[in-house]
């Protein structure tokens, strides 16, 4: 089947601005009548070109707009110059909305205010770059919440949620974002800021005549209503009857009797009944086509008292999806699917696999059936009922049931992470979004996929992945597909057509609640007919007669094919020039590394976990993970210039990531795995060969070789000209570390000098037999009295402990990408350590950066054949030392009473902090911190953006933990010298604050002690 042309497209006044000269005009007008961001630059402009669809199209100039004022002089702008204009949140679109060649007007950063909440009427007045979770984490004091929960809530705005028509989870029970909709303030095409209320008949005429409202609103006001009456017949019946359509204009919102009108889903009472004169109607879900939104009135729903979970096991896909109805006959809040290959992968994949407890045995699928009541016992009693009745009709294998609120947790956010865990698998096939949207009727659901499921078969697809909304007739179906090649863009096509075809023959709608975009955009004229697609065109003209709003997406958009990020002329030609150092094994070398990153957005979530820490700080896209992947592969594909490698070693590139930390979060916190502290220190690498390496970063990178000759007696007297104000001036000017920030300072003695009389303890001294402890550069010149005590609570715990004096983990070079060097050194560490590993010894780490760089970036250094095999084996044998006595069985226990826990980031990012929390007992808290903002030299050399980050949950939880006597236990020792450095606080190391359980305390310390403190605070880790 192919699809029916699109009509002539809406005429834009004049070409979009190709000229030199009348685009700098713009560009000079911009900047001199807003007061936000105006960014030009072609790796700016680049990493503002996608979101999470699978297109590309670089913008003219991207603003960041303060306020309204801003919006409307942008709006204005625009219009004398004929330039597009496309709004933008979150960016977390799939089906290419938020992309265009115009002016991109970034809301995420300053307009992202809740501006007023009334508790007692249940609402809010938000801002359009509000983000979703922050919004409810506000409400949430009053008991209430904005419903509509997309996966992405974490970073999706409500503007966004609004320009998309959003769905989520629980729409069954909630709606659509429409249904939360009250009232929206937008600027309109010709600058004009209008506000669009409920209103009756009589005052909707009122405002046509322009009682009240502008003359650019009351023609508005007039040709909606003409338009409506005209098309009336066409509009009734000519929208699918499905709760889930988020295609096209909400033209049926004016006319009672259309579209669905089926028995679930809200009742809108708030919103004056299900039809309304409003023209707020309208532009929910139009996606920027018809004017800018700047706030929004919502409707904010009370949160359900109890919740309880069935998790309903399936042999087969097939049977799961037959039996979504009689799952519905419990009026559950949601069924969700999610199949093997979601489940396989959440198992493995290391932002989910410690949440997967609740899968029993190896199910094709499971459906997440979900339970409101108005208490705990009336929520599980529903559960109860549920899963007994389907155990009595043979609906599922098991049925295992959560209404703890972590186990609970643990599901929903395995299944929030779905789109990622279907793209995290090795090589370049990966699964596509592109027929993933479709709703049918759930009577026909069984029958669609499964015909979908033969069609990919017969094109050649061996991997297709399923999940999502089942209760709605929408599950995300997501076929594998390797869009670098033309024959496989052709069977995108194909496959998207004859899905399109079954669709429209069950009686459902294209797009369930990802919206239209470019993706869709040319199959609406065959959805909804040519009277109905003739009327959503005359909309789009009667809002914009210069069709500068977002062009191209609903209606009049380029072909599916048009535009796809991997189809630039030469891409992988240009790729084969690339070469790192590291191999990136784990996902087939540095091009799929960066590809890897599919534009999800994860990274941009804020007061929670780690990643991103910069962009947390500064909120730019640049300095997101998304930002700096996609900064790398414009680079490495000849986008950003002719020279790939010279593109890679540019000032656009190094500005993009300067501000990452290397904290390795998003390797698990982004559910595709995107390591962007290994790719940055590649690409820092190409910047030396090309530039040479500056003095700062040879002296922090090289810092453990300095470490090594200064320790000893003699250090405080070479460091003390270090200490002179003018000394320190010259250096920063000199090197960039900050002169603010206390340098790193060396002991006045040495772990090996620490330990040298010490007598080796025998087999009957030490029971639990030989482990080795890596004597890295911070224990053995910095602070030797944390080595000192883990050498104590080793041999405390029944071990033999040797110092495996291997060499440096190359952590700092690494960090400085000075990776060639730290290839060289490593190479010579690993082997020192494979004579351990050989021998089946353990070996010990203190700190979590030295463990990761043994574990993951040495190996990946290493070449094929027997270096890496060497360095397989040594990663085996490495364990951080909380996890190595946890391991053991050794009973720890706190020696310094209640203790707040920050882990280091390589620490959650690789090892986790559980076996830290047990040794610490009842009495550890641990606090959700994010970064510490030091991360190694980071601190050095940004220190105001250091301390902004450790400000955003870090340093308050502290302070109040140190206010209330606790002990501050951080096992990292760049987080012990941040906090010491801003908060005056001393923490401690894992070993210094836990004893065997049982064992003598007091145990006499050596002269390290002193020297440890002295230094505290002085070191990069």
């Amino acid at each position: 089947m192919s699809i029916a042309p699109s009509p002539a497209r809406v005429p834009a006044a004049s070409p979009v601005l190709t000229d030199t000269d009348e685009a700098d005009a713009f560009v000079g007008e911009l900047s001199r009548r807003c007061r936000g961001e105006v960014l030009t630059g072609r790796t700016l402009r680049g990493i503002y070109a996608t979101d999470a669809s699978l297109y590309q199209q670089f913008p003219r100039a991207v603003l960041v707009p303060r306020d309204e004022a801003d919006v409307a002089a942008a709006v204005r702008v625009c219009a004398a110059h004929r330039v597009p204009i496309t709004p933008r949140g979150g960016a977390t679109s799939l089906s290419g909305q938020t992309f265009g060649p115009g002016l991109v007007l970034d809301f995420s950063k300053h307009m992202d205010q809740v501006i007023s909440v009334d508790a007692e009427a249940g609402t809010a007045v938000v801002q359009p770059g509000v983000v979703r979770d922050r919004l409810n984490a506000q409400v949430a004091e009053h008991g209430l919440h904005l419903s509509p929960d997309p996966a992405t809530g974490s970073r999706a705005t409500v503007g966004g949620m609004i320009g998309n028509n959003t769905c989520g989870t629980r729409s069954v029970v909630y709606g659509k974002t429409i249904d939360s909709v009250i009232s929206l303030r937008c600027v309109l095409a010709d600058g004009t800021v209008a506000d669009f209320t409920p209103c009756d008949d009589q005052t909707w005429q009122a405002r046509a005549r322009g009682e009240g409202v502008s003359e650019t609103e009351a023609r508005l006001y007039r040709g909606v209503r003409d338009l409506v009456l005209k098309h009336q017949d066409a509009i009734r019946t000519g929208y699918p009857e499905v709760l889930r359509r988020v295609s096209g204009y909400n033209l049926d919102e004016f006319v009672d009797g259309a579209g669905y009108t089926g028995d679930i889903g809200p009742r809108r009472e708030h919103n004056q009944g299900h039809r309304t004169w409003n023209l707020a109607n309208l532009m929910v879900g139009s996606e920027g086509t018809l004017g800018l939104i700047t706030e929004a009135t919502v409707h904010l729903e009370k949160l359900p008292e109890a919740t309880a979970l069935v998790i309903v096991h399936f042999d087969s896909l097939d049977a799961s999806l037959r039996h979504v109805d009689a799952m519905l006959e419990h009026k559950p809040s949601t069924v969700e699917l999610l199949d093997d290959i979601v489940i396989r992968e959440a198992k493995v994949n290391p932002s989910t696999k410690a949440m997967c407890n609740f899968v029993e045995g190896e199910p094709a699928a499971v459906q997440l059936v979900e339970f409101f009541g108005d208490t705990p016992e009336e929520a599980a009693d529903r559960a109860e009922n549920f899963a007994r009745d389907m155990a009595v009709r043979g609906i599922g294998y098991a049925h295992p049931i959560r209404t703890d609120p972590k186990g609970m947790a643990d599901v929903w956010n395995t299944r929030k992470l779905g789109l990622g865990l279907i793209s995290n698998n090795y090589g370049p096939l990966k699964g596509k979004d592109f027929i993933e949207d479709a709703c049918v009727p759930t009577r026909h659901l069984a029958d669609y996929i499964q015909k979908i499921q033969k069609l990919c078969q017969e094109n050649g697809i061996d991997r297709l992945a399923l999940y999502a909304h089942a209760s709605v007739g929408v599950v995300h179906v997501v076929p594998a597909l390797d869009l670098h090649h033309d024959d496989q863009v052709e069977t995108m096509e194909r496959v998207a057509e004859q899905a399109f075809a079954w669709v429209m023959e069950y009686g459902g709608s294209w797009s369930g609640e990802h919206g239209d975009g470019q993706l869709r955009g040319q199959f609406l004229p065959k959805m909804f007919g040519p009277e109905l697609y003739g009327a959503f065109r005359e909309v789009k003209s009667l809002f914009d007669p210069h069709n500068l709003m977002n062009p191209g997406k609903v209606v009049d958009a380029d072909p599916m094919s048009e535009g796809l990020r991997y189809q630039v002329p030469g891409y992988n030609k240009r790729i084969a020039e690339v070469r790192t150092l590291h191999h990136h094994r784990s996902q087939g070398g540095f091009q799929l590394a960066v590809e890897q990153c599919n534009g999800v957005g994860a990274c941009r979530k804020l007061g929670s976990g780690t990643m991103c820490p910069s962009y947390m700080a500064t909120r730019n896209e640049k300095d997101t993970t998304r930002g700096r992947a996609n900064a790398l592969r414009l680079a490495m594909s000849g986008q950003l210039g002719p020279d790939p490698m010279a593109a890679l070693a540019g000032d656009g590139v190094k500005g993009v990531l300067d501000l990452c930390l290397s904290c390795k979060a998003c390797k698990t916190e982004c559910p595709n795995a995107v390591d962007m502290g290994k790719m940055k220190a590649d690409v820092m690498q190409i910047r030396h060969d090309r530039y040479g390496a500056s003095l700062g970063y040879k002296l922090l990178g090289r810092m453990p070789d300095a470490a090594a000759r200064i320790a000893g007696p003699l250090a405080p007297l070479i460091q003390l000209p270090l200490k002179i104000p003018g000394v320190r001036f010259v250096m920063e000017k000199l090197t960039g570390i900050d002169r603010r920030r206390p340098l790193p300072a060396f002991s006045s003695t040495t772990l090996a000098r620490e330990l040298g009389g010490r007598r080796p303890r025998s087999e009957v001294e030490a029971p639990r037999g030989p482990v080795v402890l890596f004597d890295d550069t911070y224990a053995s010149y910095m602070e030797p009295g944390v080595g000192v005590a883990a050498v104590e609570l080793l041999e405390a715990a029944g071990f033999r402990v040797t110092l495996a004096d291997a060499g440096c983990c190359q952590r700092p070079r690494l960090s400085k990408g000075l990776v060639r060097e730290a290839k060289q050194l490593g190479t010579q560490t690993l082997r020192n350590l494979d004579g351990f590993a050989r021998e089946g010894l353990k070996i010990v780490c203190l700190e979590p950066s030295c463990a990761s760089a043994l574990v993951d970036d040495l190996p990946d250094l290493c070449d094929d054949g027997e270096e890496a095999e060497m360095g397989r084996r040594v990663a085996e044998q490495v364990r951080m030392i909380d996890v190595f006595l946890d391991e053991e069985g050794v009973e720890l226990e706190s020696s310094v009473g209640d203790t707040l826990l920050h882990g280091h980031c390589h620490q959650k990012a690789m090892f986790g902090t559980a076996s830290t929390k047990r040794a610490l007992g009842a009495g550890c808290t641990e606090v959700d911190s994010g970064c510490c903002g030091m991360a190694g030299s980071f601190g050095y050399e940004h220190m105001n953006v250091s301390e902004k980050i450790g400000e955003d949950r870090l340093f308050p939880a502290v302070r109040g933990a140190a206010a209330a006597g606790k002990t501050i236990v951080a096992p990292g020792l760049s987080c012990r010298h941040q906090i010491l450095d801003f908060l005056g606080v001393e923490a401690k190391h894992f070993v210094q604050a836990v004893r065997v359980r049982g064992a003598a305390t007091g145990v006499a310390r050596t002269t390290a002690t002193q020297d440890s403190s002295e230094a505290a605070g002085r070191a990069p880790a």
